[in-house]
C-alpha cells in the first residue's frame, strides 16, 4: 500500500509537471497547460430519410492532457425535411415534415495536438425526440395539434475530426461522421432512416 501510495503521488507531481510546445499554423508557442477546455458551434449537413438535411448546435467539454475531452453536446436540425408518407386520416401519401433534436454527452480522444493539423475521434451519446407533422412546423415542439406522430431516439455518433491549429485559441474543425439511431417508435420511418452520415465544420474557443 505505501509503494503504491508514492507511486501515485510521483505519476501525480509528473502529470502536473506536464510541458509541451503546441505548434500552430502561426508558429510555435510553449504552454504548460495540462488541464484545459473548450466550447463553441457546429454546422453540418446530415443525411436524414435518404436526404440531406441542415443541422446546427453546439458542444463543450472538459481536456485533460491534450488528449482526452469530456463534454455535453446538443443540435437540433434547422431544415423542414419533407417525405410523403401516411397522416392516418386516410392519406397514405400525404405530404409530411420531420423535426428532429438530440443532446447528450461526448468523449473525444485526439491525436498530435501539439501538431498544427491533427485528428481526434468523437464518440456522441445522446438521447432525441422525432416529430412527424402534417404542416411545416417553425420550431421543433410536439404540439398536439400538429403532429402525426412523434417518438423518443437513442443516437450513438462515432466520427473523426481533422483540426487545425489556426492559433493557440482557436481550432476549426472539419468532422465525418455517422448517426446511428435506435429506439424510435415511429410508423412512418424507421431507426434506419433515421439514421445518416453527415459532414460538417465545428468551431472550438477554448485553452487546449
Amino acid at each position: 500500500m505505501k509503494k503504491l501510495s508514492i507511486l501515485l503521488i510521483v505519476m501525480a507531481i509528473s502529470l502536473l509537471g506536464y510541458s509541451q510546445e503546441i505548434n500552430t499554423l502561426f508558429g510555435s508557442k510553449d504552454s504548460t497547460v495540462t488541464f484545459g477546455g473548450y466550447g463553441g458551434p457546429f454546422v453540418r449537413a446530415s443525411q436524414i430519410n435518404g436526404m440531406w438535411g441542415v443541422a446546427t448546435g453546439g458542444k463543450g467539454g472538459f481536456s485533460v492532457n491534450q488528449k482526452f475531452t469530456f463534454g455535453g453536446i446538443g443540435y437540433g436540425f434547422s431544415s423542414d425535411n419533407t417525405f410523403k408518407g401516411n397522416n392516418f386520416q386516410g392519406n397514405e401519401n400525404a405530404d409530411l415534415y420531420l423535426k428532429m433534436g438530440a443532446g447528450g454527452i461526448f468523449f473525444e480522444y485526439t491525436v498530435g495536438m501539439r501538431r498544427a493539423v491533427h485528428v481526434s475521434f468523437p464518440l456522441n451519446i445522446m438521447a432525441g425526440g422525432v416529430l412527424i407533422s402534417d404542416k411545416k412546423l417553425d420550431d421543433f415542439d410536439d404540439d398536439a395539434d400538429n403532429g402525426i406522430e412523434s417518438s423518443g431516439v437513442f443516437l450513438i455518433e462515432p466520427g473523426i475530426n481533422f483540426e487545425f491549429n489556426f492559433t493557440k485559441y482557436f481550432v476549426p474543425t472539419l468532422n465525418l461522421g455517422y448517426r446511428h439511431v435506435m429506439g424510435s417508435s415511429l410508423r412512418n420511418l424507421s431507426d434506419s432512416d433515421l439514421s445518416g452520415f453527415h459532414v460538417g465544420l465545428e468551431f472550438k474557443f477554448g485553452k487546449f
